[in-house]
């Protein structure tokens, strides 16, 4: 195979490889540990990896301050920002529809209407609490949104109230943590069924108040019965004779529509500027994602352009110890040329360490060693055997430079989108990045139509 090898970087890196191994300090570090010290480090790191991967991760939330103007318009010239990129990098693609809805953003905020919104497990309590809520007068302008899943959230929706029926589960908390993220106003709402009495509702509200008191106030945190509740009466005469029949207890709704009724009046200008907010962020989003569609569309092919050069430098490279050195000097071209389709403009040397961070971390990962025994034992059940060392050795460095690209393009498209952008690279998000493609190609299937993709480059 013949790979043509333009830049400067490739050229300098593949002729003193075998200088710059030799100097290394890894090449000391690992003579003195000696192979079975670098397989148990290698399998510890694995292991590591493997227990830190299955460990369920908690998103951590902040306390958010109120909504102000200047944050609002900061958040439309963003979404500005963005469709004016797209537009530079794809004039052909139609941008009408967002650009309208943000034009539309600045008069929004004189509209005084609000959505109202409540989730419950239970369709038939949220349909009888807005029956209850519509026969206040207060409440008929309100437009009321269906939440229809309670595991997302609909930004359309100012004022949410949360009905639950017993204490706080982890995920619902969780939710509110976003509903609060995202400037959403939330009520938490207990609703007990009738079986149960006003202290056992007190108890678990201060529990819940307790919990929940880092973002919302215990004004917020009500008791309601929306559910006529059946009581049993019992009228005693002289003769210690008695009659018994049932009363239907009417439904008590009152704290929630005067803590609704208090919002309202008191707090309607942060719900406007919250929706608002949440449109300008909506539309930056679906902008960002049009951007990300256009820039990996140009990346993909720069990446299979670099791995097929590091298949024909590996393959060709008759010492094994010198192939991750020349992928390295062929990844750090690979990483200024992506930096540049995602306009963070890495220079040389950046570019160099930010590949020479990538190999550690797939060192430190284990994912060299997974990657080359995982080809290895595809390429032992193909026919062509006769090249199974090179052809392992090239087609691993293939694979770790496709792993290397698109973790890149990956972490890049996470970046706050800027024509210059100087920012550090975060190892940490790197590092995430790089498990999660290498857990999402490592699959058999996948791994396999990459072997077979590779092999006919190599002869």
């Amino acid at each position: 195979m013949s790979v043509k090898v333009k830049k400067p970087i490739l050229v300098a890196g593949l002729g003193i490889s075998f200088l710059l191994w030799l100097g290394e300090s890894l090449h000391e570090e690992v003579m003195a540990i000696g192979e079975w010290g670098v397989l148990s480090l290698m399998a510890i790191g694995t292991g590591i990896w493997w227990w830190q991967e299955k460990q369920p991760k908690k998103p951590v939330y902040q306390a958010v301050s109120p909504l102000t103007l200047t944050e609002i318009n900061r958040a439309i010239a963003d979404g500005e920002k963005i469709l004016k990129i797209v537009k530079q990098e794809n004039p052909e693609f139609n941008l009408l529809e967002l650009e309208t809805q943000l034009r539309k953003l600045p008069e929004k905020l004189n509209n005084q209407s609000i959505s109202l919104g409540a989730i419950s497990h239970s369709n038939g309590v949220k349909s009888s609490l807005q029956l209850l809520l519509n026969q206040e007068t207060n409440f008929r302008e309100i437009q009321w949104i269906a939440q229809e899943n309670i595991e997302t959230i609909n930004p359309k929706i100012d004022l949410i109230i949360f009905l639950i029926t017993t204490d706080l589960t982890e995920s619902q908390w969780q939710l509110m943590q976003q509903f609060h993220q995202n400037h959403q106003r939330c009520l938490i709402v207990l609703n007990q069924p009738e079986t149960s009495n006003l202290e056992e509702q007190e108890i678990i509200l201060q529990q819940i108040k307790k919990r929940v008191k880092t973002i919302i106030p215990p004004d917020d945190v009500i008791g309601i019965k929306s559910t006529p509740t059946p009581l049993k009466v019992r009228q005693y005469t002289d003769d210690q004779s008695y009659q018994e029949w049932t009363e239907i207890k009417p439904p008590n709704v009152v704290p929630l529509t005067n803590r609704l009724n208090g919002i309202l009046s008191q707090e309607r200008e942060q719900l406007i500027w919250g929706k608002v907010w949440r449109e300008a962020q909506e539309i930056k989003k679906k902008g960002k994602q049009i951007l990300n569609k256009i820039r990996r569309d140009r990346a993909l092919p720069v990446i299979e352009k670099y791995q097929w050069i590091a298949a024909a430098a590996a393959f060709a490279n008759p010492v094994s110890s010198l192939d991750l050195l020349a992928t390295a000097a062929i990844n750090a071209q690979m990483v200024v040329d992506l930096s540049g389709i995602y306009q963070q403009k890495f220079t040389l040397s950046q570019g160099q360490a930010v590949a020479a961070a990538i190999g550690k971390l797939m060192l430190k990962l284990g994912l060299v060693e997974l990657s080359t025994h995982g080809i290895s034992s595809l390429l032992k059940s193909n026919a062509i055997t006769y090249v199974a060392g090179g052809a392992t050795q090239g087609i691993s460095a293939a694979y770790l430079t496709r792993v290397a690209g698109l973790s890149l393009v990956e972490y890049f498209q996470e970046q706050e989108v800027s024509s210059q952008s100087h920012e550090s690279l975060d190892i940490e998000k790197l590092s995430t990045k790089i498990k999660q493609v290498f857990e999402q190609t490592k699959r058999t299937e996948i791994l396999q139509g990459f072997v077979k993709q590779t092999l006919p480059k190599l002869s």
